[in-house]
C-alpha cells in the first residue's frame, strides 16, 4: 500500500476525468434506491461519492473500504470539503471485512478498478459477496486486456495490476442475470474498459 499512498497525491489529477463517464455508467447500473447501502470499494479518493451520495439520497448510506492511507486521507478530505454527511470510510483489507465493521449488509456493492489490484481477487469477491444482502445488487468495472500491450504495461506498472485477469467471472458464477458490457475504449485505460453486474438471489422463504 506504500505505493498508493504516494500515488493518492496525484491520483485525482491524473485519473478524476478519465474514468467519470465509467463511473457514471457503473452508479447507473448499480440501481440504488433511495435509502439503500452501499459498499464502495476500493473507495480511493472517494471520485465516486458524489454519484453514490445522489443515488442512495437522504435516507441512504455509502461505506467507502480501502487499505492505504493515503487514499483514504483523500477521501476524507473530499468527505469534508464535498459535505457527504452520508459516506463514511474505513481502512481494512477487502478479504477480511466484517458485517459488524459495516455495521449491516450493504444492498448494493460497488467495485470499481479493483479486481484487477486485489492480491488475490477470488477471496476478495468472496468475502464482499457473502456480505451482500439477499436481493442485492453488484458492479464490478475494470479493465482487461488479454496481451497487454505498451500502454497496458504502463498502466499495470502504475497501478499494480494484473489486466489480464478475467474480472468478472466470479460475478457471473455467482450471480443472477449477469450481464457484462464493453464501456467506451481509450487507449489510456490500457486495454478494454468493462462493467459487469448482477443481482444476488433471495435466500428461500
Amino acid at each position: 500500500m506504500a505505493w498508493y499512498d504516494v500515488f493518492s497525491r496525484i491520483y485525482d489529477a491524473s485519473l478524476e476525468a478519465l474514468y467519470r463517464e465509467a463511473r457514471t455508467r457503473a452508479v447507473e447500473a448499480l440501481r440504488a434506491e433511495p435509502g439503500s447501502f452501499v459498499l464502495d470499494l476500493p473507495c480511493g479518493t472517494g471520485q465516486s461519492f458524489d454519484l453514490l451520495c445522489a443515488a442512495v439520497g437522504e435516507r441512504g448510506r455509502v461505506v467507502g473500504v480501502d487499505l492505504s492511507p493515503g487514499m483514504l486521507r483523500e477521501a476524507e478530505r473530499r468527505i469534508a470539503r464535498s459535505g457527504f454527511d452520508r459516506v463514511s470510510v474505513l481502512a481494512r483489507d477487502a478479504a477480511e471485512l466484517t458485517v459488524s465493521d459495516l455495521g449491516a449488509a450493504p444492498d448494493r456493492v460497488h467495485v470499481f478498478l479493483g479486481m484487477t489490484v486485489f492480491p488475490d481477487p477470488d477471496a476478495v469477491f468472496d468475502r464482499v459477496w457473502s456480505l451482500l444482502a439477499p436481493g442485492g445488487r453488484c458492479v464490478l468495472v475494470d479493465v482487461h486486456a488479454a496481451s497487454p500491450g505498451l500502454q497496458g504495461k504502463l498502466v499495470e506498472w502504475l497501478a499494480r495490476a494484473d489486466l489480464t485477469r478475467r474480472f468478472w467471472e466470479p460475478l457471473e458464477r455467482r450471480g443472477v442475470a449477469f450481464e457484462r458490457h464493453d464501456l467506451p475504449f481509450d487507449r489510456r485505460h490500457g486495454g478494454q474498459i468493462m462493467m459487469a453486474a448482477a443481482d444476488k438471489a433471495n435466500e428461500p422463504a
